[in-house]
C-alpha cells in the first residue's frame, strides 16, 4: 500500500529522480535534451508538480532507471508457454463484452 497524499507521491518521486540524476553528475538540461522533454518538463518532475507520463517514462530511461518503469509494467507476471498452453486447453470462460447493469433500488 502506498502511503501518503498524492502531492506526497510526486514529491518523492521527483526526489529519487533528483538524486539519481544528481548522483551520476548530470544537469536537468542534459536530461532535458537527452531524453527529448523540456527544461520545465524534468523541473516540474523533480519539483513533485506533475507530468506526463510519458516524461517519466523518458526520464527514467536517460538516467538508467528502466527498473522504475518495470515495477509497474511486471513483465514477470506473464503466464509461461506451458501455462498459456495448460490455459487454453481447459477453455477459458468467456470474456464479458460489457459491464453488467447496476440494480436502481
Amino acid at each position: 500500500m502506498v502511503v501518503g497524499t498524492r502531492a506526497e507521491i510526486l514529491l518523492r518521486i521527483g526526489a529519487a529522480i533528483r538524486r539519481e540524476r544528481l548522483s551520476q553528475n548530470l544537469s536537468r538540461e542534459t536530461v532535458a535534451l537527452r531524453s527529448g522533454v523540456s527544461l520545465n518538463a524534468v523541473k516540474n518532475l523533480e519539483a513533485g508538480n506533475g507530468t506526463t507520463l510519458g516524461t517519466f517514462v523518458l526520464v527514467c530511461r536517460t538516467i538508467g532507471k528502466d527498473s522504475w518503469i518495470n515495477a509497474f509494467t511486471r513483465p514477470d507476471d506473464d503466464p509461461s508457454p506451458i501455462e498459456l498452453a495448460e490455459l487454453l486447453e481447459k477453455g477459458r470462460p468467456k470474456e464479458r463484452m460489457r459491464a453488467g447493469r447496476i440494480s436502481r433500488k
